[in-house]
């Protein structure tokens, strides 16, 4: 997981939450005289043994909604029962023999519909029933193209939900160690870099070494 991702994942409140994360030993500050550390919050994160996994996870959930959303796009004369049994057994994890025959079968009847489209709009005579068809699948194009802005405001909505679980996780692991170190070590506060980039005591790679084993 490289820096720029994280530094992105992280972005919005979520910057300033962890950028002015202190980490208060006790009741709270222990006098003027208290122990204080800095680290850098995104490293040790990029730490964290589960962070490993999640740009991939992230990476195959979006590019599996991303090509079903394509198909969709190039197959707008589909009946929208049948998209909406597209994009249910495509983002199937594990699919049944079973399933997997009728998701072929709605490839099948797509594309058979795709053609019979694409033959009718070059057809020099055009009957009254081919001009009825022709009709039938200009509104289903509208219609699943009111169907595929919702898939994309849910796919939106999902990677957010599942960003946010990520970056929840990674938090937990972070404030844990942080506050392994404090009590350790005897800090009363421990400043991210982003507050105090030129402050002394640096637990940012003792951290580090410690949010490995909490992920």
């Amino acid at each position: 997981m490289n820096k720029s991702y994280l530094t992105g994942f992280l972005s919005g409140t979520s910057v300033v939450a962890l950028g002015m994360v202190v980490v208060l030993l006790g009741s709270g500050f222990q006098g003027a005289s208290a122990k204080t550390g800095v680290v850098d919050a995104i490293k040790v994160m990029e730490a964290v043994e589960t962070s490993r996994n999640y740009r991939e996870e992230e990476k195959n959930y979006f590019n599996e909604r991303e090509n079903a959303l394509q198909y969709l796009s190039q197959n707008r004369v589909m009946k929208k029962e049948e998209a909406e049994k597209f994009w249910t057994l495509t983002l199937k994890a594990t699919k049944t023999d079973a399933e997997k025959a009728e998701l072929e079968k709605v490839k099948i009847t797509a594309a058979d519909a795709k053609k019979k489209f694409n033959d009718l709009q070059v057809k020099a005579n055009p009957t009254d029933a081919d001009l009825k068809l022709l009709d039938e699948y200009r509104n289903r194009q509208a219609e699943m193209g009111e169907y595929g802005k919702k898939l994309v405001e849910d796919t939106q909505n999902d990677m957010k939900e599942l960003r946010q679980k990520h970056l929840s996780s990674l938090q937990d692991a972070y404030q844990a160690a942080i506050m392994e170190i404090g009590k350790k070590d005897g800090y009363g506060v421990i400043f991210d870099k982003n507050v105090a980039p030129f402050a002394a005591n640096d637990v940012t790679d003792a951290a580090a070494k410690i949010a490995t084993k909490k992920g």
